[in-house]
């Protein structure tokens, strides 16, 4: 089983200011996550890889087509259920960090955990293992506005990790840091998704970034082509 299937594809949006006329960003697009490999997409800027990020994570739906995540068809669950589904076996990392900024480093990295409804005792030893892991066990009791891009980032990463998820879905997520946190972070994300068996799905216009995935896809005329495959 693929922890993401797309199947046929098909975004489109209401043009601004031309009345009823629409927009196709994706068109008929299939996509198939391997378990234990890294994908990513690249392309231009407004070709939709950010709009088939946030289709294959369930934070937006298809106009055709169906997502199917762990075997369920994301079009057949309640906004609560596939929010379950999500937090159970996908993890996101963005552009913005987006992390809780009254909360410690520690703490952001257990909140998938604690929501998911595990006891803060049980989750604390894990979030610890991966902070440290990420050469930030002095960093754990501060908040993010102590911290600086690349460690934000980092913590970003532990807590994507925290529940164990089967893909870990990230955007542009050294696209806001400089060259040597950008390289630092990208080597701490490839190593530790293949250390812990996960799937990653990556947007980027890194392509340095990208190649070092297994597989690479470019976004162009609303569907994709394969780049590089896994050997």
């Amino acid at each position: 089983m693929h922890p993401i299937e797309l199947v046929s594809i098909t975004k489109r949006f209401k043009a601004a200011e031309k009345g009823n006329d629409e927009i196709t960003i994706l068109q008929d697009l299939n996509l198939s996550i391997v378990q234990g490999q890294s994908t990513a997409i690249i392309g231009k800027s407004g070709s939709g890889k950010s709009t088939l990020l946030h289709i294959a994570g369930g934070l937006d739906s298809p106009t055709e087509g169906k997502v199917i995540c762990s075997g369920t068809d994301f079009a057949t669950l309640d906004d609560k259920r596939r929010s379950v589904l999500r937090n159970r076996h996908i993890g996101f990392i963005f552009q913005a960090n987006l992390l809780l900024e009254d909360f410690s480093a520690l703490e952001n990295v257990m909140a998938p955990a604690l929501i998911s409804g595990v006891k803060a005792r049980e989750c604390k030893d894990r979030a610890v293992e991966l902070l440290e892991r990420l050469g930030l066990a002095d960093r754990m009791d501060h908040v993010p506005g102590k911290l600086s891009g690349g460690e934000k980032q980092r913590v970003a990463i532990c807590r994507a990790l925290m529940n164990r998820p089967e893909v870990i879905l990230a955007d542009e997520p050294t696209g806001a840091l400089d060259e040597e946190n950008a390289s630092e972070v990208e080597n701490l994300l490839l190593d530790l998704v293949r250390e812990e068996g996960r799937s990653l799905l990556l947007v980027t216009h890194n392509q340095d970034f990208a190649f070092k995935c297994d597989n690479v896809y470019l976004l162009k005329n609303r569907n994709l082509t394969l780049e590089k495959e896994a050997t």
